[in-house]
């Protein structure tokens, strides 16, 4: 299911339980999916070929001086590349020099100018400082993070696919997948299924409509039907939607039930990447979700 995966929820788990402290903070990287990965990381089909490479996200950076309460200029020996207007900024070695919010106006090629002075005793000389695509989380359990800087992939060179989901992962390559969504920022919604050919999928005022692109899934409650004529796997398109309900189709063959069944399902956004094409993803049309 969307959300946190198998390795950080069990790493949330083992820390809320005292058993075992988070890993270091990790450099993270955006990914893209033509196949959704599962929450263990795998089974996922990854972006590849065409000049295609992950976008580092988040990251840490050692100051090489320091800056004055009241100043708004943070130094480095270089300035990391793959940081960008609108990243959110932290001091991990004194967390309280650095205003809540602050984000990056400007970079140079050995500065970074913030939105916001530095106070108390400044930032010194050595700090480490995290910057992040992603706001600090907000809203009650399960709080969000939305990205609030734009996130630029390279142009394809060849043909990437129709993206379907995105992942953030701790190495450029490989590395643990931390968290994973579906493109489209959609509702999970409560639905039931009848038994019938086609089966007709039963979702209070869902909104969609002729071909929308839909996801299934039972895995936080529910069952799924059994079939007798394709499955609820993978990419559904929405057929003769009314108020309440419709049925979908597979690959396009219609999906006919032999069983009633309940579960969740939500639409989607696909996204085909032709050669000659770069994918930006514009600030805020990222979401985290920490369910």
């Amino acid at each position: 299911m969307t959300g946190l995966s198998d390795y950080t929820a069990g790493y949330q788990l083992n820390w809320v339980t005292g058993q075992k402290a988070f890993p270091t903070l990790p450099a993270v990287w955006l990914a893209l999916f033509t196949a959704a990965p599962t929450d263990a990381g795998t089974g996922g089909t990854e972006v590849t070929g065409g000049s295609y490479a992950r976008v580092q996200v988040a990251g840490t950076s050692a100051t090489n001086g320091t800056t004055a309460s009241g100043n708004a200029t943070l130094h480095f020996a270089s300035t990391p590349s793959w940081i960008q207007a609108g990243m959110s900024i932290y001091d991990v070695t004194a967390s309280s020099v650095i205003p809540a919010g602050t984000t990056v106006l400007s970079t140079t090629g050995t500065t970074v100018v913030m939105s916001a002075n530095a106070s108390g005793a400044g930032v010194g000389s050595g700090d480490s400082i995290a910057f992040s695509t992603f706001a600090a989380p907000t809203g009650s359990a399960p709080t969000t993070s939305t990205s609030n800087s734009q996130a630029n992939f390279v142009t394809a060179t060849a043909s990437w696919g129709t993206v379907i989901a995105w992942g953030l992962y701790d190495a450029v390559s490989s590395g643990n997948l931390l968290e994973w969504d579906y493109l489209g920022n959609y509702s999970w919604l409560p639905a039931t299924v009848s038994s019938a050919s086609p089966g007709v999928i039963t979702a209070k005022a869902h909104g969609y409509a002729a071909s929308d692109p839909l996801i299934y899934s039972a895995e936080y409650g529910g069952t799924a039907p059994s079939f007798s004529q394709s499955t609820f796997t993978g990419v559904l398109l929405a057929v003769g939607p009314a108020t309440d309900t419709f049925t979908v189709t597979n690959g396009g063959t219609a999906v006919n039930t032999s069983s009633t069944g309940s579960g969740m399902v939500r639409k989607i956004t696909q996204q085909s990447v032709p050669s000659g094409v770069q994918v930006q993803f514009a600030s805020g049309s990222l979401i985290l979700s920490a369910a």
